[in-house]
């Protein structure tokens, strides 16, 4: 018996020991935050549908802007390489239309209106020339189908050019890994969520725990972990806090409540539909 608990002990130290090393964000030349950090963050810009201002639109990115608010922006790839701002793949919920953002053009995309405004879909290009260095921006990157690099080399092509403030982050580990690896200068981010439901049963369920328990960190080394905020106490993102002191940002934040709860976290706050 004494010896079955001792392998169970040992067993248990080397998991714990094996975990936090798993979750180690960068902790050693990080690129400097300070400027990131003093900012809220308007999730997908200030939208309004009330006033007719959609999300991931420019109306949406010019208001958050006048007001001082940080912007967080979704980026896809268009079949013809061009990176456009749009959360979801397909345009059903805000177009109303059932096309793919990545088996479309870039041309052929300029013909949808968001949310039934006047407002189209931005291409990133056009999104950043708009806020012009103002606030900071956090480019969240949506690969499909394993085009993460091109996705990537896309993007960075254009914020190589870009004067202001910025990071990029991906629930995709494949991304942030880029990142790491061809522009270690960048501010990156790991956003801690379950992947799209793809019913490819117990591999997407391991991809899901791995994704959602941040045990991919050791390959990405972010620096900042982004999560919703029903997930802050999560086992690895604490461990992350109190063992490497790592930047959190949470989204999720609608009313002043969960704003105060965020900031007890001393996150940063990703929010929608309120004013803080």
């Amino acid at each position: 018996m004494g010896k079955t608990l001792k392998r169970l002990f040992t067993a248990a130290v080397g998991t714990a020991a094996a975990w936090a090393l798993a979750v180690k964000p960068r902790t050693s030349g990080k690129p400097d935050m300070t400027e990131f950090q003093k900012y809220d963050f308007a999730h997908r810009g200030y939208w309004n549908l009330r006033k007719k201002i959609p999300e991931n639109s420019l109306k949406a990115f010019e208001e958050a802007a006048s007001r001082g608010y940080g912007i967080e922006m979704d980026v896809r790839l268009t079949r013809d390489g061009v990176p456009v701002v749009i959360r979801d793949s397909r345009l059903l919920r805000l177009c109303g239309a059932e096309i793919c953002v990545e088996d479309s053009t870039r041309e052929e995309l300029r013909n949808y209106f968001l949310s039934k405004t006047e407002e189209r879909i931005p291409d990133l290009r056009e999104a950043l020339e708009l806020v012009d260095g103002q606030v900071p921006v956090l480019l969240d990157l949506k690969p499909e189908e394993e085009n993460y690099g091109m996705l990537c080399s896309r993007v960075s092509r254009i914020l190589d050019g870009y004067d202001g403030v910025f990071a990029v982050q991906s629930a995709d580990p494949m991304a942030v890994r880029w990142f790491r690896s061809r522009r270690p200068e960048y501010i990156r981010g790991q956003v801690m969520e379950y992947g799209e439901r793809c019913g490819c049963g117990a591999a997407c369920t391991l991809r899901d725990f791995i994704r959602h328990n941040l045990l991919t960190n050791f390959l990405t080394a972010p620096d900042f972990v982004t999560c919703n905020v029903e997930d802050r106490n999560n086992i690895s993102l604490r461990l992350c806090r109190f063992l490497y002191r790592v930047q959190t940002m949470e989204w999720g934040i609608h009313d002043m409540e969960g704003y105060e709860l965020v900031k007890t976290d001393e996150s940063l706050v990703i929010f929608e539909d309120m004013e803080p």
